[in-house]
């Protein structure tokens, strides 16, 4: 059962990308939403959906992608990625919790995939 909480929004973040996007494309098995080359390597972004239960969504997606992440670390394809789970922090507020699904926190660690918490402050 996913907790009622839901986050501002949640993406999976991939850094230092040596394939195309056509290539991490084919590889993950999914459309990247952001794909930004540079004289280096590229930075690749999947995006959660925002509206409904966005850490089934997430889960979902981390299940779909995680039989290729391992191997495309290991390669050297692709940098080590991270679920970053954006919250807000209301201006009136002190302090904020979200609580991030057990399940979710464990798929994300067997797809070697990091969690990444963002807080923004909000009016």
């Amino acid at each position: 059962m996913m907790p009622s909480s839901q986050p501002l929004t949640i993406v999976i973040r991939i850094p230092d990308v040596a394939l195309s996007r056509s290539d991490l494309n084919a590889s993950l098995g999914l459309q990247v939403d952001r794909y930004e080359a540079s004289s280096e390597r590229a930075y690749a972004q999947i995006d959660i959906a925002d509206h409904g239960d966005q850490w089934a969504v997430a889960l979902d997606r981390i299940r779909s992608i995680r039989a290729f992440i391992p191997g495309l670390i290991s390669g050297g394809s692709i940098g080590t990625p991270s679920l970053d789970v954006a919250m807000a922090l209301p201006h009136s507020s002190l302090s904020k919790s979200l609580t991030i699904p057990a399940e979710l926190a464990a798929a994300a660690g067997e797809a070697r995939i990091d969690i990444q918490l963002s807080v923004y402050q909000t009016e």
